[in-house]
């Protein structure tokens, strides 16, 4: 179980640094200063910022869980759904050339996170494989 303790440890400030609170908290000049493309409203970063939160919460009902020393399943499956999903829409955008015209620290961030969201989804699955966490 600390494996996936530890990973949801992980998935939790990672995702709250580098996701939420920006969505939430960063200024539009930021973002065009980082290269990614002008925006008619931050609607819908904002919004992406407060469901991000949404799961955060969840991801910790599965710490709590693991610390009773019971297996995670819900929080894992929706950290797969989220992290799968949101891994193969950034990388299949990018191999698209979606980025193409963005700068060049606002296309490394994308591919980054893509890359590294697809690695927790890799991670999970495999702790999902017989109901028990990976040693």
């Amino acid at each position: 179980m600390n494996d996936i303790i530890r990973l949801l440890w992980i998935k939790i400030i990672g995702t709250l640094l580098g996701a939420a609170l920006p969505m939430l908290l960063v200024p539009y000049s930021l973002y065009l200063w980082l290269g990614f493309p002008e925006q008619e409203s931050m609607i819908f970063l904002r919004l992406y910022g407060l469901s991000t939160l949404a799961l955060l919460v969840g991801y910790y009902g599965g710490i709590e869980l693991a610390r009773l020393g019971q297996f995670p399943l819900g929080a894992l499956r929706m950290g797969l759904v989220s992290n799968a999903g949101q891994g193969l829409a950034i990388v299949t955008a990018g191999v698209a050339g979606v980025y193409n015209d963005w700068g060049f620290l606002a296309q490394a961030m994308m591919w980054a996170l893509g890359l590294f969201i697809l690695g927790i989804a890799a991670f999970i699955t495999r702790s999902l494989r017989g109901g028990r966490p990976v040693r």
